[in-house]
């Protein structure tokens, strides 16, 4: 559904609230990054967050209301490289349509280092893209918003490796950024989802988007939150047969 689960930047100028509009300009697969945290108790095995079924599933809500879904599915191919698939969808409604949002994103991962990264999205009827391709020491491609300082050993924002909470900087997989942030460690957590109960650490975004985001010790990306406009949006990870079929959902 995006992620989701996932790390965004919403153009929501269609919306007629300035609540929603400031809800909406960031989201899951929110294009952000961490500054450097102890983060001790999270493993920093990357390949922890691949789930032995292959797939992660995400809910997205407001208010307890289901705005979308994300999905991470993972392939491994003959060479030993893993293929990330991510896909996220949000139809958001009062009334009438405000806001919609369609991402696809395939990165290629090979010994825990991002090597590909090839997205399309519909933010909102605006088309963004990103195309990298890791060559030497830097990324090298286009994107809409794409940077030519993205140097090798960067994460995305697909936020499955646990690693995720230890950079300084990841690469926007919506538009190609470089984008830098700091974050907080706020400490263990139960949490009551629809996969279970389980206890994982929050680590909160500081700086200009303020994330609160959750791992459990064996690195899975469980949680995200944010608010805006007093509205927050929830990304919870779900059973992936929780989620209706694809064709069930608001885009084909």
């Amino acid at each position: 559904m995006v992620h989701f689960v996932s790390r965004i930047v919403w153009d929501v100028s269609r919306a007629t609230s300035s609540g929603v509009k400031s809800l909406f300009l960031t989201f899951v697969l929110l294009s952000a990054s961490f500054g450097h945290v102890h983060a001790s108790s999270v493993t920093t095995d990357w390949q922890s967050g691949v789930p032995d079924n292959g797939i992660l599933a995400y809910e997205i809500s407001r208010k307890g209301k289901r705005l979308g879904f994300q999905t991470l599915e993972f392939t491994q191919r003959d060479n030993g490289d893993l293929q990330v698939d991510v896909h996220i969808e949000i139809d958001f409604a009062l009334i009438i349509p405000l806001f919609r949002y369609l991402h696809d994103n395939r990165e290629i991962w090979r010994g825990g280092k991002l090597i590909s990264l090839k997205s399309t999205t519909d933010n909102n009827g605006d088309d963004e893209f990103v195309d990298l391709q890791l060559e030497g020491d830097a990324f090298i491609g286009s994107g809409t918003k794409v940077e030519d300082n993205l140097g090798a050993g960067m994460l995305s924002t697909s936020y499955f490796n646990p690693n995720f909470i230890r950079q300084k900087a990841v690469i926007s997989s919506q538009d190609g950024r470089k984008l830098d942030i700091e974050v907080e460690e706020l400490g263990r957590e139960k949490l009551y989802l629809e996969i279970g109960t389980v206890e994982a650490t929050r680590f909160s975004l500081k700086g200009k988007l303020r994330i609160d985001i959750w791992y459990t010790d064996d690195g899975q990306w469980v949680k995200t939150t944010f608010t805006r406009g007093g509205n927050t949006l929830v990304i919870e990870q779900v059973n992936p047969s929780s989620i209706p079929a694809r064709k069930e959902w608001r885009h084909p």
